[in-house]
């Protein structure tokens, strides 16, 4: 066998490969995750992040985030041992892992229910902090937000907010423009309709936030912004007038 021959029958197994590799759909994570063999899918997607053959298809990480929220929402203290009790932070720590991986989001729409409910449990767990005082912490949880969804502007705004709340000025005017950005740029149709319920909150929070501590002109600004999406909600105007006047 010629050189040529050999280059393009290595190419051609290569590119064989690369396909069963992206046809790849898990299904027998997705199997234990059903039967609720929680701390076997987790070795199992592990296993899938660690090999050279599939540790960058997105899928693994993503059931292995499934598996550590389902551990931190039951009541199998065994389970949570397993996981050192940190389920919640390696559910979010996976899903940004699984975000990096596929930032086409090509498997997106299949989980969006889980994206929903993620995100759900991150806000909850972070308002708890926020109104405990505990911004490190909150800080943190708003962080994987952003790195899950770089697009969705009420996790920049809540960022934002602890970032100012902790002294860190700089830090918080760049996750501000960043949701500025996406807003003037992108709008909010792309957004679920969850996310466009937490950014009004965000714009409403936050502004309120600003107003109080005399950062008036900043609170005037996002609700000027917000008033091109939210205008027709009464909540919204309410803290609208209350602001701008």
């Amino acid at each position: 066998m010629n050189s040529m021959k050999q280059i393009i029958l290595f190419l051609l197994l290569t590119l064989a490969g690369t396909q069963l590799t992206a046809q790849r759909d898990y299904d027998d994570l997705l199997e234990l995750l059903v039967d609720e063999k929680y701390d076997r899918c987790l070795r199992s997607a592990e296993k899938y992040t660690l090999s050279d053959d599939t540790k960058k298809d997105p899928l693994p990480y993503l059931y292995y985030s499934m598996a550590m929220l389902r551990i931190h929402q039951g009541d199998d203290v065994k389970m949570k041992e397993f996981v050192d009790n940190k389920g919640f932070k390696e559910s979010l720590k996976y899903a940004s892992k699984y975000s990096k991986k596929d930032k086409q989001k090509e498997y997106y729409a299949e989980f969006t229910d889980y994206f929903v409910e993620l995100r759900q449990a991150t806000y909850e767990e972070a308002e708890i902090y926020d109104s405990q005082e505990k911004f490190t912490k909150s800080k943190g949880l708003y962080k994987y937000l952003t790195v899950i969804d770089s697009q969705d502007p009420g996790g920049w705004m809540y960022r934002g907010y602890t970032e100012w709340a902790l002294k860190a000025r700089r830090d918080a005017g760049e996750s501000w423009t960043s949701a500025k950005e996406i807003m003037s740029e992108k709008g909010i149709d792309h957004l679920e309709e969850d996310q466009k319920k937490r950014l009004m909150m965000a714009l409403i929070n936050v502004s309120e936030y600003l107003d109080g501590v005399g950062e008036t002109s900043q609170a005037r600004e996002f609700m000027e912004i917000g008033k091109a999406f939210f205008g027709d909600d009464d909540s919204y105007m309410v803290t609208y007038s209350d602001i701008v006047g």
